[in-house]
């Protein structure tokens, strides 16, 4: 690797360190009206009832996850279950009118959060940050879909 290509690396690996660090510091001195993985889970719903299998598709978790996940929410009050029109054996996720209003309460707190973070940011560079955070997240994607076809400990990289 040339020079400047790994000083530029170096940058990256330090400052995503050190995101994921202050993240997570952050979170656990934030207080919501709902966990994360609670939240992401209604996001998904947004688009109408789901199956187990598709949530845990659409975030990368396994089905297990998932399904543990949606028996608190359920005892939260946060969702229900349907019957699966095209597969009787199988139950659809929907959200309940309280998860519904869970999801909207923490969203506009993340909103406000997020536009406080960034208030001093040319509207410019928050609109440049957004496209590149969005080709990270699609490269992240892939590069899990890519790990998950492969064997543990089998992905070539560190």
């Amino acid at each position: 690797m040339e020079q400047a290509k790994r000083e530029v690396t170096e940058r990256l690996e330090h400052a995503f360190a050190f995101l994921v660090r202050a993240l997570e510091a952050i979170n656990r001195k934030r207080v919501y009206p709902l966990e994360r993985a609670h939240y992401l889970l209604l996001l998904q719903l947004r688009e109408g009832p789901a199956s187990v299998s598709s949530l845990a598709a659409s975030l990368a978790l396994d089905d297990s996850t998932v399904t543990r996940q949606i028996a608190a929410m359920q005892r939260l009050g946060l969702v229900r279950k349907l019957v699966n029109p095209t597969d009787g054996r199988s139950a659809l996720i929907e959200p309940t009118p309280r998860g519904a209003a869970g999801a909207e309460a923490m969203q506009a707190a993340r909103l406000e959060r997020i536009e406080a973070l960034f208030a001093a940011w040319p509207d410019a560079d928050r609109a440049q940050l957004a496209t590149l955070l969005g080709r990270l997240n699609r490269q992240l994607a892939a590069t899990l879909a890519a790990l998950d076809d492969k064997p543990c400990g089998q992905d070539g990289n560190g």
